[in-house]
Parts: C-alpha cells; sequence; structure tokens
C-alpha cells in the first residue's frame, strides 16, 4: 500500500481553466498530476495525441523532482497548468537541492532526460536557483471536428468536476477502497464538485485531499456563508435524503476567511469501506 497521511492541494480557476497543485515529491503524486493534465485536456478539447505527448513530458518533469529534487527526507513539488488556445503553459516547481545547469542538459548521465521534453515541448525553460523549476508550453491541438476531445469528454462538465472525480479515483485506489466503495465516493465528490460551486465565495475553488490509513478526508471551499449546508441539501432525493450525507462517513463545516469576508469549508471523510 501507498505511504500515508499525505496531502494533495488543488486550486482550480473558475472563469478560466488554470488549475495549481501542490504535493508531495513522491511517485504516489505521478498519477494525479496526469489526471489533473488529462482533465484539463479534456476540457479544452485536445487533441488525444497532443494530450499523450504532454502528459509523456510533464510526467518527466515531476519524475525528476521525484528522483533527484530531495536526498533524505520527502518534499513538495508545486505544478501549475494554464491552458492557452491549442497550447498549455506547465511549471513543475521543486525546493530541493537544485539542478546543475553549467553542465550538458542533453546528456543521459545528468538522469532528468531534457532531451525528450525538449522534443515535445513548443518551449523550454529550466531554472535551477534555490530548487528546480522547468516551465515548458506543450501543444493539445484541436479535437476532431465530430467534437470527440480526449477520451469522448462530455460537455458541461467543469474542470473542477472532472479533476476532483479523477484525483479521488487515484486516491481511492492508493487507501486499497473497494470497487464499490470507491464507486459511492466518486459520486459524493461529483455531486460535491457540482453543487458546491453554486456558493462558492471567490473565483477559485480550493481542494484538498487528505490520504489516511483507511481512509481519505476532502475539504472543498471557500464557500459563502450556509453554502457547506445548502450543498449538502441540494444532494437529496426523495426517500434516500442527502445522498452526500447517506455514503460519506463524517460531514462537517469548518468556517473560515476569504480577504475581510468570512466564509466555510465542506468536509468530507470516506472510508475504505462502510461502516
Amino acid at each position: 500500500m501507498a505511504g500515508q497521511n499525505q496531502v494533495i492541494d488543488i486550486q482550480i480557476g473558475v472563469l478560466r481553466s488554470d488549475v495549481r497543485l501542490e504535493l508531495s515529491a513522491s511517485e504516489d503524486s505521478l498519477p494525479v498530476v496526469r489526471q489533473t493534465l488529462r482533465s484539463i485536456g479534456e476540457t479544452v478539447a485536445a487533441d488525444v495525441e497532443a494530450l499523450e505527448d504532454a502528459e509523456l513530458a510533464v510526467t518527466e518533469a515531476l519524475a525528476n523532482a521525484v528522483a533527484h529534487a530531495y536526498t533524505e527526507e520527502e518534499g513538495a513539488v508545486h505544478v501549475s497548468f494554464s491552458p492557452g488556445e491549442g497550447e498549455i503553459l506547465v511549471t513543475v516547481r521543486d525546493f530541493g537541492r537544485g539542478m546543475d545547469l553549467s553542465g550538458d542538459r542533453d546528456s543521459e548521465s545528468a538522469g532528468y532526460g531534457l532531451s525528450m521534453i525538449a522534443g515535445i515541448a513548443r518551449r523550454l525553460d529550466i531554472r535551477g536557483a534555490a530548487g528546480t523549476e522547468v516551465e515548458m508550453v506543450l501543444g493539445l491541438g484541436v479535437a476532431d471536428a465530430d467534437g470527440a476531445g480526449a477520451d469522448g469528454a462530455a460537455p458541461g462538465v467543469t474542470p473542477a468536476e472532472r479533476i476532483l472525480r479523477r484525483v479521488v479515483a487515484v486516491v481511492a485506489a492508493q487507501v486499497d477502497m473497494s470497487v464499490e466503495r470507491m464507486m459511492e465516493a466518486l459520486l459524493v465528490v461529483e455531486l460535491v464538485a457540482r453543487h458546491g460551486l453554486r456558493y462558492l465565495a471567490g473565483d477559485h475553488v480550493d481542494i484538498r485531499v487528505t490520504r489516511g490509513e483507511a481512509s481519505f478526508e476532502l475539504r472543498f471551499g471557500p464557500l459563502e456563508e450556509g453554502g457547506a449546508r445548502n450543498a449538502v441539501r441540494d444532494t437529496e432525493v426523495p426517500v434516500v435524503g442527502s445522498v452526500v450525507q447517506r455514503l460519506a462517513d463524517d460531514v462537517r463545516v469548518e468556517k473560515g476567511r476569504t480577504g475581510a469576508t468570512g466564509c466555510e469549508y465542506l468536509l468530507l471523510r470516506l472510508a475504505t469501506e462502510r461502516g
């Protein structure tokens, strides 16, 4: 089983599909970042082959941070995505020992695979002060005229809903969640994203996924006052009641502030097996 108590912070712009991730420089983070990029590609109807190439470049850049940035303790890595017309700006930033940029970047002995990334990227910049920052512009192309984007993405689904669903699927697999329970967890987070965005306080959504030993916790917001309970209430169906309340192991509201305004966050805990 993967390591426990890892935290994934995700910030998603509502007006744009900009996404920022803060997560550990570990192998467990690789599928999270890949699935985030795939979700963005689906949202902007990227060409399938171009998106696969972009995933390869981003995975290599992140794998470099995982393998080389930190020597003794596991550190943090920040990944940001800013999609544009037919392309995406990606930054992978660690805070480790830094890369020696004085040598041959194309040398395989350096272990960074920069030649492969450079062959895919339209632009590649590497900065090595106080850690390493890899900034690249990757082509995404445009899906075929028949409207089928990457993986035949359904229209009308927000980036937050796509990303949250994919990230939770990865985390659920890492905590050995049963298939039946995973489907319930995916339904819960899908409903939270769909209804919670109605009560968002601001122009971005912050999501924190904390992986525990036999469960994970989701923190979603910032929401306007009363928005967390309203989002849970909006999932009510006849006879069953609130689907979120019924399927989550714990539902709580956490008070907070965004700027000078009060806000709140919806907190959910989902165990690998229902109690």
